[in-house]
């Protein structure tokens, strides 16, 4: 997995097709993709961490079918200070050999071969109440399928066909 600054992510973006809003605050952000007509939600922690992170992440995972790199992009933190493990989540990182913050490299570019810890990775944004977003990519363009998640505890799949993000007891 490769750790990305924010112009590296900037131009994953631009080179797989995934459109930004550039902004006169000098902020990037993903551009709506007025494709992505369908929407699956799923609410697993609206009152704070509920024991439904490991299998949310799960079927999120299983939400976004095959692909060959997936950027999870982290765009918020710090809403949930009592939920955030920096240590394991900076852990996470050095294992990469990457000491910069998530507020200098706030991406997370993964390959199939990265399954297990991109699953952790995922599983730590769910737990620690980040907000992220998903974007899966194939042949070098993304795919017509992005994940939102929210600091709210709810993760929610824009697709351009029906899909199904549900977990049993939610």
């Amino acid at each position: 997995m490769q750790i990305l600054e924010y112009p590296f992510i900037w131009e994953w973006c631009r080179v797989h097709g995934a459109e930004l809003d550039e902004r006169d605050d000098a902020t990037v952000r993903l551009r709506d993709d007025p494709g992505l007509v369908h929407r699956a939600q799923l609410v697993f922690a609206p009152h704070g961490p509920s024991g439904y992170e490991p299998a949310v992440a799960s079927a999120i995972l299983d939400a976004l079918g095959g692909w060959t790199e997936c950027l999870l992009w982290v765009t918020g933190w710090g809403v949930w200070p009592s939920s955030e493990d920096w240590p394991r989540y900076y852990a996470l990182r050095a294992r990469h050999g990457q000491r910069l913050s998530i507020d200098v490299a706030p991406g997370h570019l993964a390959t199939p071969a990265d399954a297990a810890e991109f699953s952790d990775l995922l599983l730590q944004v769910l737990e620690q109440g980040w907000d992220a977003v998903l974007l899966p990519a194939h042949d070098v363009r993304v795919l017509p399928l992005r994940v939102a998640i929210s600091h709210d505890g709810w993760a929610e799949v824009h697709a351009a066909e029906p899909v199904e993000l549900a977990v049993a007891g939610l």
